[in-house]
């Protein structure tokens, strides 16, 4: 959410220390848990590497990101070669997270799960280009891809705003800014009552699907 990203953002140190947390990461996910799969029927992987994903996320600089990225495919081409030997159609997409690329992951399902993730964004109506130039040293890898743009969505319960303003954590004010940014609002029948939840639009998420033909084991 929003209000995760720290604006009095600290500098920070180490970077050596930090980009052999990548391949730490890359390391602890690359090996798809086939038994997991088969019991769970999905799996992800998140970008776990303090100080950039944590309580107060933070977005690393474009070069890091680069770095993460490239690793990132090199996972899912991994994933990608498990799959292919277990003879079943799956779900297997990179979640590329603009502006906030920390928020970014590798998702999988198959079997009863395989559409679970569906209809987890909302398509991006409006025509955009995937932005090549922020990561234009992967080019020939991001070329392999298909990449859809859909919507980075902050999501807001119409019952929870009201609690809110008693609770005074937001103002009249806040809150109807929160619905007047929403590009949509829908009514949801819970098992509480009706309420209406409101999406507003924070950026982009690019989902990656390996092109057909692309795999070359």
């Amino acid at each position: 959410m929003k209000e995760f990203y720290h604006s009095k953002k600290k500098k920070i140190r180490g970077w050596k220390r930090h980009k052999r947390k990548i391949e730490r990461w890359k390391q602890s996910v690359i090996d798809l848990d086939m038994d997991h799969i088969r019991e769970y029927e999905r799996d992800y992987a998140k970008l776990w590497i303090h100080p950039f994903y944590s309580l107060v996320r933070r977005n690393p600089p474009n070069w890091y990101n680069r770095l993460l990225l490239d690793e990132m495919l090199n996972v899912y081409m991994n994933w990608y070669e498990k799959m292919t030997g277990e003879n079943e159609n799956f779900y297997l997409k990179i979640w590329l997270y603009e502006p906030d690329f920390i928020n970014s992951q590798i998702v999988f399902s198959y079997k009863d799960c395989i559409n679970t993730y569906d209809d987890t964004f909302d398509k991006n109506l409006v025509t955009k280009t995937f932005p090549i130039h922020k990561y234009e040293s992967l080019a020939d890898k991001l070329a392999l891809f298909d990449w859809e743009a859909h919507i980075a969505a902050e999501i807001y319960w119409g019952t929870e705003l009201k609690e809110d303003i008693v609770l005074e954590s937001r103002t009249k004010g806040e809150v109807n800014e929160i619905i007047n940014k929403s590009y949509k609002a829908e009514k949801v029948k819970l098992s509480y009552g009706n309420d209406i939840l409101y999406k507003v639009n924070v950026g982009d998420v690019w989902l990656g699907t390996l092109k057909k033909g692309n795999f070359q084991q």
